[in-house]
């Protein structure tokens, strides 16, 4: 996630596209692999978080928590999400990964929903529909959030 916003270890490295482009979708396959229950938080007071349906298919339950230090790049830090927003939005591992992230989670969910409408706001017309798709893959996320969203 760091080598992503060049952050990483070691000097800057100016890569490719495609190459960026699998770093995201192996970075999404791990978190979606991980819980993110402590970032979750139901609508309705008193009541848990729904159950997550959009982690890994192959898995039944998590493999681990999230690491606190990836929970931080992804959930606190709003510069990962508008990196994958802004190079990999029409990305079907991108999608999955934040419709993972925003499952419960009203936080994660503004500062997508944010970060779409920003994109939104200052794209010519021809460069709109991955962020207009992304925009509906998210508002249609049923969980207990959905109409705040």
């Amino acid at each position: 996630m760091l080598v992503s916003l060049d952050e990483g270890p070691g000097p800057p490295i100016k890569y490719q596209y495609a190459e960026l482009g699998k770093l995201y979708s192996v970075v999404s396959q791990l978190i979606r692999c991980c819980n993110v229950s402590s970032r979750m938080q139901s609508s309705i007071n008193g009541n848990p978080p729904l159950p997550n349906p959009f982690g890994d298919p192959n898995l039944s339950q998590p493999i681990m928590p999230i690491q606190q230090n990836v929970a931080d790049i992804l959930f606190v830090r709003t510069s990962y999400v508008k990196k994958i927003i802004e190079d990999c939005s029409n990305s079907e591992e991108t999608v999955k990964l934040l419709r993972f992230c925003c499952w419960e989670n009203p936080q994660f969910s503004s500062t997508v929903l944010s970060e779409l409408l920003w994109q939104v706001a200052y794209s010519y017309t021809y460069e709109l529909r991955p962020y207009l798709d992304l925009l509906l893959q998210i508002l249609l996320i049923e969980d207990s959030w959905q109409t705040h969203r």
